[in-house]
């Protein structure tokens, strides 16, 4: 516990330290979060505050109408709406009008109506229509280019501004449309708008049960003048924002800040707030054009962070020396009793090694007595079996008696084996570290294997092609080595009658050592073998 004294004193101090920091921080963080949603409430009361503004001038026309019993001529109506002075206070507002409500078929009544008040002939537009009833503009002011290309025109004839004008029946309130491009986008630079409708009755137009509005006091919008005209108002607010409309789980976009995504950083703080806008559902995404760096300083944060880090390492190295007589004393006494185990490990570990390199030796002794002719025979075939055995030592050795790569035991082989002309052979495959126990047995079966192809195959004199590649395949308990000796070129009939010693002992090391399977295939245009081998018996 002593030896990690130092180590428990820093993070106990460096934990708490984090924990304080984390509290200032986020303290500090929500402060800015605060004065940042703050700024975005101010700026979406702005433009709800002049959506207000505006419904409540056209509720006052709407009076204006009723006062009148909903004969208003021309020369008043201008008259009123000059003294609205709609142009210099209700920016955003396109004007105020009036759409009566005709039967089909009755259209001269609003063309008459569109002479004599504005001394023009122009038809109700569009000129075919579904609909039972039409709803065309027969008053709008002020009087302007835009304005004008909007008298005469049909608004029952288009869903949207439709339905805004049938709930505004059904609620008898004032009503907003969905978003629409307004007939008096006529220039180039073009604004999404919505219309706001309030039904207009007179006891003409209503007859028992039924309300039949007479027709409809409305005012058209652009939406980007409106949130202009809102958000410009000194002082400016260092906020971004899009507003959508979102009524029937479809949003789509009103308004966007000019420059809004380059305004607007990666850290921006951002929040979401809807509002019900004449009966219909905006939602203004709003972000910070600072990230909450330019909302709140953060300098106590990192001050307190270097305190307490330079505290923490104090009081380390503090314990440290406290207790390094005692830790040099244990380390010293702890690595004599490790090189004693390791000693003790190490010299059990050769008496293993050398009693199973024994055994291999002897075994290989035997069969190769059992099949040689003359002691010349015995002679080359053992040392060649002993090189092989030799080689996965040396590439263990290396290792540290750990692990052995395949690719570089086979390759020794085929380089023992076919010397200069090792390079006709193509090896490929994954690398993999094999354990003792395989880098043995297999360096054994790629002895023989290359040994035959150096007697049997052509492969020596270019007259045959040798491609080695291995891979895993299948997964879990069922992963095998799969490894594929191919001999292109070495054309044989078919499977020898006669097992030979090498073939013993590869199907020895294979399927006896490693628990593997072997599959010789003959074709037309060579020999191949395929080894398998779990993959739990090389690792």
């Amino acid at each position: 516990m002593k030896r990690f004294l130092p180590a428990i004193v820093f993070l106990v101090i460096a934990f708490l330290g984090a924990g304080i920091t984390f509290i200032v921080y986020q303290a500090i963080r929500e402060t800015a979060q605060a004065e940042f949603e703050s700024s975005a409430q101010e700026a979406v009361d702005r433009v709800t505050s002049r959506v207000d503004q505006h419904l409540s001038l056209l509720a006052a026309t709407h009076a204006f109408f009723a006062a009148n019993s909903g004969t208003v001529l021309s020369p008043a109506f201008k008259s009123f709406v000059t003294g609205l002075d709609i142009e210099g206070t209700y920016a955003g507002v396109q004007g105020i009008g009036y759409a009566m409500r005709i039967p089909t078929g009755q259209e001269y009544r609003a063309e008459t109506r569109l002479k004599s008040d504005y001394d023009i002939d122009r038809q109700v537009w569009p000129e075919a229509t579904d609909q039972q009833y039409r709803t065309p503009i027969v008053l709008l002011e002020p009087q302007d280019s835009r304005n004008d290309r909007a008298l005469g025109y049909d608004m029952y004839s288009e869903e949207r501004r439709r339905a805004a004008m049938q709930a505004s029946v059904e609620r008898n309130a004032a009503t907003a449309s969905a978003p629409v491009e307004l007939v008096q986008e006529i220039t180039s630079v073009k604004q999404a708008g919505f219309l706001v409708y309030m039904p207009l009755f007179t006891a003409a137009s209503t007859s028992g049960q039924d309300r039949v509005p007479a027709g409809f006091i409305y005012a058209p919008f652009r939406a980007g003048d409106l949130h202009v005209a809102a958000l410009e108002t000194p002082p400016r607010l260092p906020v971004v924002l899009k507003t959508f409309d979102v009524t029937d789980n479809n949003a789509v976009l009103l308004y966007a800040s000019p420059n809004h995504d380059e305004l607007r950083p990666e850290d921006a703080m951002e929040t979401a707030v809807q509002a019900e806008i004449a009966g219909r559902t905006w939602r203004f995404e709003v972000s910070s054009v600072g990230g909450a760096a330019e909302y709140a300083d953060f300098l106590p944060v990192y001050a307190l962070c270097v305190v307490l880090v330079v505290l923490a390492g104090s009081l380390a190295a503090g314990a440290r020396w406290q207790h390094k007589a005692v830790e040099s004393a244990i380390a010293l006494h702890e690595t004599s009793r490790r090189n004693l185990e390791e000693k003790e490990l190490l010299l059990q570990e050769m008496r293993h090694r050398i009693k199973n390199s024994i055994s291999r030796v002897m075994a290989i002794a035997r069969q190769t007595a059992s099949s040689s002719d003359t002691i010349a025979d015995f002679n080359k075939s053992f040392s060649a079996r002993m090189n092989a055995m030799a080689n996965a030592q040396d590439l263990l050795a290396r290792s540290h008696w750990g692990r052995a790569d395949m690719g570089d035991l086979l390759t020794k082989e085929l380089e023992q084996v076919f010397g200069d002309q090792k390079d006709a052979s193509h090896v490929e495959g994954p690398a993999i570290n094999l354990n003792e126990r395989a880098a043995q047995a297999l360096g054994l079966v790629f002895h023989e294997m290359a040994t035959n192809a150096l007697k049997y195959s052509g492969v020596a004199d270019g007259n045959a092609e040798l491609k080695v590649n291995w891979t895993y395949e299948g997964k879990g308990s069922k992963r095998m080595l799969r490894l594929v000796w191919a001999e292109l070129g070495n054309i044989v009939t078919g499977e020898p009658e006669r097992k030979g010693f090498g073939t013993r002992l590869v199907e020895a090391n294979v399927r006896g050592e490693l628990g593997g399977e072997i599959e010789r295939r003959f074709d037309e245009d060579g020999m191949t073998v395929t080894f398998r081998i779990p993959a739990k018996a090389v690792a």
